[in-house]
């Protein structure tokens, strides 16, 4: 609640997912957890981060306090996406411009991309179709990416793709404050 507070935003509860048969529920990182996060990938400049499956957009608003090129959401639930650019808007402190878009993740343009959040939010069917999408845009636009996977269920996806390294991995045992495993990846293709 504290930090709700401080940044003037209701990201609070948890929601069933009611869109696609492959969506996950609607809920939430703790805040300590989403910085922890935030300072491990040491966010520059240039960075365009992109939070896919939005939500409320709890991420995207502690990501628009740094100062990187730009914050992006995606967002297939349409209520949501409305909720995450009104938090966005109203957001305390923040230093980046914040873009919400209203789309399938299987369907977004990733090109502009170089960090790419996700916290759960669909299963290993849609994973698959996004990881192809990221990994086209890599061959249109060169550059160094990052993905950071919360809870990732169907992690497997990320380790059998022979472009992407992981780098690290946070158990909840590991690290104090996590309730899910982290695992960060990278892929260079500058």
């Amino acid at each position: 609640m504290l930090w709700e507070y401080r940044l003037g935003i209701n990201t609070r509860g948890a929601l069933p997912s009611t869109v696609t048969s492959d969506s996950v529920p609607y809920s939430t990182v703790p805040y300590c957890m989403i910085m922890k996060i935030l300072r491990q990938l040491a966010l520059e400049p240039s960075d365009v981060f992109v939070d896919i499956g939005c939500g409320k957009g709890r991420v995207l608003c502690c990501t628009s306090r740094f100062r990187i090129h730009q914050v992006v959401g995606v967002e297939i639930d349409k209520d949501l996406c409305t909720t995450a650019q009104r938090n966005a808007q109203r957001v305390r402190g923040r230093r980046s411009p914040v873009r919400i878009t209203h789309a399938a993740a299987q369907e977004f343009d990733y090109r502009a991309g170089t960090v790419y959040y996700l916290f759960c939010p669909f299963g290993a069917a849609t994973l698959a179709q996004v990881l192809m999408r990221i990994r086209q845009s890599l061959e249109e636009e060169p550059r160094r990416i990052r993905i950071v996977y919360v809870n990732p269920m169907a992690e497997f996806l990320l380790q059998q793709s022979d472009w992407l390294q992981m780098k690290d991995k946070w158990g909840t045992g590991d690290t104090f404050g996590l309730i899910h495993d982290v695992s960060f990846w990278q892929a260079d293709h500058a």
